[in-house]
Order: structure tokens, then sequence, then C-alpha cells
């Protein structure tokens, strides 16, 4: 039994032991240091709360493991689906059942909800703040001691509302908030599924606000655009976008250290909903922010194939000797994006320089000094802990994230004997 699976029996034990019964209710939990908002939650496991003294943290040398169960909450989420729980999460926390998970925050330095490390339970950004050099790099530890690279995993049931998010320095953000330049690498998605990248047609700004105030069904104005796995898109500040229903994303964001990134909601396709979050023709409607929307779109230029076209990123494909292959995806000025296919009984030594990455795995297992890396799970792979030896127990696909100006390597070797 590897130490992963170790500690996951010793987290059930202890919740069965605390007499908590499994049930598909998302329960709230203290922080360990800075209480969450409302709109944030931790999964059905109670994990162990108490936290080891410092001398007990996980080296930087190592593969530093996140806990897999930071989700935002249904009354957040009402368009969340079931795949999430039930495909990417199901043998981390086999307690989740079929509950329905809007976002998994994969990695997060956002202070409203960071990642929590596995073993401790410490908040990521104590543990990148005490360790800055180690984790990012002296390069990046001389500007700042946090990261500004947050990766979700998003499953919608029903379509999101048409959002857009405003650049850094936007006059209607609060203190603590920023922009949040965003991409979308789809992971699965539905026969017929797609998402929604600004308008169908020309549209002047006075005709939208026009229609908006009217309560008008936008649907047939907005550009519905089917995908496939492998398909990815950087969503700039300003782009109108909505993710549609039978789709799953991988969604790195960049956030300015300390702050949140904002969100405004454009259009939320007429509905209401109850107070516990759910669907409802005798419900309220969500709040939408038309006047902050509409002050940094720009309707005519975002319409059509030529549109999508510039949003549209292509992998470049390289296998990795024999043992692999490499997905890259072209960088935007924040973080970059790639996927890594390792084959059954095949080892690799991941290189990074410069930086730091956060890896999910997407399929498969990989085991790495003594620990099994299982789907779903999120790690952080720090500067000091490079190369890391990975191997597959069976064919792994894992996503990496790391910031624009790192560079990362994969170098197939032969297994040890």
């Amino acid at each position: 039994m590897s130490l992963h699976e170790m500690l996951f029996q010793l987290l059930f034990l202890s919740h069965a032991w605390q007499g908590g019964a499994e049930t598909t209710q998302l329960v709230p939990q203290k922080q360990p240091s800075k209480k969450p908002p409302n709109n944030m939650i931790h999964s059905t496991v109670r994990y162990l709360r108490s936290t080891p003294p410092l001398s007990c943290h996980p080296s930087t040398n190592k593969v530093i493991l996140l806990r897999p169960d930071r989700f935002t909450s249904q009354q957040k989420t009402p368009w969340a689906g079931t795949a999430i729980s039930t495909t990417y999460k199901k043998d981390l926390i086999p307690s989740l059942g079929t509950v329905a998970i809007g976002e998994s925050w994969e990695f997060s330095c956002d202070p409203t909800f960071p990642s929590l490390l596995l073993t401790t339970g410490e908040s990521l950004i104590d543990f990148i703040r005490d360790h800055a050099e180690a984790v990012l790099s002296p390069q990046l530890a001389a500007h700042s001691t946090t990261c500004e690279i947050l990766v979700k995993l998003l499953h919608a049931a029903s379509p999101l509302s048409v959002q857009v998010h405003p650049e850094d320095g936007d006059p209607n953000l609060r203190p603590g908030e920023c922009g949040k330049p965003e991409s979308w690498l789809v992971l699965d998605a539905e026969p017929g599924a797609g998402l929604y990248l600004g308008f169908s047609q020309r549209l002047s700004k006075a005709a939208l606000h026009t229609q908006l105030r009217s309560g008008a069904d936008l649907t047939s104005l907005l550009q519905f655009i089917p995908v496939t796995r492998g398909d990815y898109f950087e969503i700039a500040p300003g782009v109108c976008h909505a993710i549609g229903p039978g789709v799953m994303i991988l969604e790195p964001q960049r956030l300015q250290p300390g702050k949140t990134g904002k969100t405004y909601r454009l259009w939320d396709w007429n509905r209401t909903y109850d107070p516990q979050g759910h669907y409802s023709a005798t419900g309220t409607p969500r709040e939408l922010h038309i006047e902050e929307s509409l002050a940094i779109i720009d309707p005519p230029k975002q319409y059509g194939p030529s549109f999508v076209q510039s949003l549209r990123r292509i992998a470049h494909k390289a296998p990795v000797g024999t043992a692999g292959n490499c997905w890259r995806y072209p960088p935007n000025p924040y973080y970059q994006t790639c996927l890594f296919e390792l084959l059954p009984t095949e080892s690799c030594d991941i290189q990074i320089e410069g930086g730091y990455g956060v890896g999910l795995v997407l399929e498969g297992t990989l085991e790495t000094q003594g620990t099994q890396l299982k789907k779903g799970q999120s790690f952080l792979l720090p500067f000091h802990a490079s190369p890391l030896l990975v191997t597959a127990t069976e064919t792994a696909l894992c996503a990496w994230v790391l910031p624009a100006q790192a560079q990362i390597q994969f170098l197939a070797r032969k297994a040890p004997l």
C-alpha cells in the first residue's frame, strides 16, 4: 500500500470515528487561516483538522499533494453537472457519489479560497510564502511570494450565465478584486455540446442594451461553437462567453497576488432560483451586471468565425521518446498549458526551469517518490523538486500549467529495475 493510500484510509477512519455520516450534503468547514465566504465549501469528507508543527510540513524537494475536495457550492453553481464527482474524484472521495459539482478548485492562492496541503491542511498561500524561493524559483520569488496561477475543473449540466471579465484597473472593481484572464481546455464534451463565444451577428452596443433591459431571450444572438476534446480557447478580458451543457473544462486563470478575479454576469437565460440555488419557476433571478459588462465589451467586433478563430489555440504535439506524447498549447503572457501522456510501465523525468509546475492527473495513475498520483489528484511541483521522476502504472494523462517564462521538459528514460 502506498503512502497516499494509507493517508486516505486514515482520513476516512477519522471521519468514521467522529461519527460523520456520509451524505451528499456538502458541509462547510473551518479554514486554517481566513474564513472562506459562504459561496465556497469543502467536500463531504471530514479531514483531520489538526495541523502538525511546521517541522512536519512537506519538504520542498518533493511533489506537494493538494486536497481534492475544494468545491464551489451548489448555490453558486446551479448549472453544475456530475462528472467531477463521478469521473475525476470518485477514486479519491468515493463518498461523493453522484453529487453535482460545478467547480473544483485544483490549485489556488486566491485569499478567499486557497488550496490546502493534503498531508497537513496548511494553506498553500502560507506554505509558498514560507518557502518562496524553493517553491517558485529565485527569479519569481524576487517579485512575489505567491502564485498568480489558479486552476479549476468545471462541468456543466446546463449553460452557465453569459459572462465577461474586466481588465486590471477597471473602475468598477472593488478593493481586493482584479481582472481575470483565463483559458478553456476542453477535456470532454458530449455529442453536440459546445461553448458560447461572442455573438451570432453584428450587434451594436445600444441594440444589445435594449435587448437586455427588455428581458428578451438572447439565445439566438449568442454564437454557439461545438467543441471536442482538446479544443483550447483564450478568454481575454472583454470577451463575452459561456460554457454550454455537457462540457468538461480545465480552466487556468491569472490572478493578481492577494486578489480575487472578478466576473460580470451579462445575462442568465432569464432563469430564476430558490434560496438553495436550484432552478425554480417561482424563484428570483441572480444579480446581473449589465452596465459594468457593456462598458468593457465591443459587440460589433465579437461575432462570426473569424472572432472564434482569434480565440482558438492549436496544440503542438511531440513524442516523448517512445514513452508517450506531449501537447503544448501556445502560452499567453501569464501562463502556459500542456498535456503529457505516459504509456504503461514507462518512466520520465519532468524538468522545470525558471519556475514551478501545477499538475492534475486526468487519466490513469502515476508513481513518484513512493507516492501514487491517481486520477483527479492535483499537485505542485516546486522548483527545488525538479527534475521529478514519474512512472506510469497504466496509460496516464496529466495536465500541466506553469508560468509563461518557465520551461518544462519531459525526458523519457527506462524505468528503474
